[in-house]
């Protein structure tokens, strides 16, 4: 049986937004529904909300100078 893998914690996921920024730096904004979905995606078994990996990858992109798209849904 294969092992789970392990809980990502914050700074897991903020790496990994920062990694995606810099993967996307030639693009002058990032649309945060599509960030959402890729932290989903590489993050299956993390508990942050939406709104709170939202808030990190605003603080993120805002400090890496991106335009953002608050395009996501708000529950």
């Amino acid at each position: 049986m294969p092992a789970l893998a392990p809980m990502p914690t914050s700074s897991d996921v903020r790496q990994a937004i920062v990694l995606y920024l810099i993967d996307n730096v030639e693009n002058p904004s990032i649309s945060m529904s599509e960030v959402i979905r890729a932290m989903r995606e590489m993050f299956p078994l993390c508990e942050l909300t939406d709104w709170e990996l939202g808030n990190l990858i605003a603080r993120a992109a805002i400090d890496a100078r991106f335009a953002i798209e608050f395009d996501a849904e708000v529950p």
